[in-house]
């Protein structure tokens, strides 16, 4: 009887693990569902009309590719540079937005003074290897992002000698996706593994 059981939750497990990908799509199409529903009732409230609430969805998405088509053909959008400058002399969210902005555009992988290295650090101790966002650096000094996973906007922000990094040709997406699958996928593994294997012999 426990040896059936056993094999039953195994089964289960399997199955469930092979449909996660199925699972995680519905889920994200489910969050845009609700999220969209919600903006909609919001709208609708203010505006009581079907007809004026679409035409400003549909607004809202058109300044939105605009803006997004501007950014990438131009490197910049005369929109968001008005938002930038009001809010750069609004001393109580000055900080906060610029530190947003700043994060946005790293994880975006933006323009090139955006892009940030991806190195491998020892954490939370010597012997275990993390993936870290270089974030800024002074004379010695690195200003590290760990990520945790599987949601890489969290994780921490330390400071550690520059010695005591390595660094690699990672991208960002690469150890984005590297960090979101959990290590399922494993970009570059055979150069990885040899930094890594590398502190063995040092």
């Amino acid at each position: 009887m426990g040896n059936g059981a056993n094999l039953l939750f195994r089964y289960i497990f399997v199955g469930a693990l092979s449909l996660f990908p199925l699972i995680l799509v519905l889920a994200v199409v489910n969050y845009l569902k609700n999220l969209g529903v919600s903006a909609y009732l919001s709208l609708h409230d203010y505006t009581n009309s079907f007809g004026v609430t679409m035409t400003l969805m549909v607004g809202v998405i058109i300044v939105f590719a605009v803006i997004g088509f501007s950014i990438e053909k131009y490197g910049r959008s005369l929109f968001v540079s008005v938002i930038d400058s009001t809010f750069e002399k609004i001393p109580a969210i000055r900080s906060v937005y610029s530190v947003s902005k700043k994060l946005a555009a790293m994880l975006s992988g933006g323009d090139e003074g955006s892009k940030k290295e991806v190195v491998l650090v020892e954490y939370p101790k010597e012997g275990l290897w993390v993936v870290a966002y270089l974030l800024n650096r002074y004379a010695q000094t690195c200003v590290l992002f760990i990520p945790t996973s599987p949601n890489p906007t969290s994780g921490y922000t330390v400071l550690v000698d520059e010695s005591k990094i390595k660094k690699t040709t990672l991208s960002l997406q690469e150890a984005s996706s590297f960090i979101i699958s959990m290590g399922a996928d494993f970009p570059q593994k055979a150069s990885i593994a040899t930094l890594v294997q590398e502190d063995k012999h040092d």
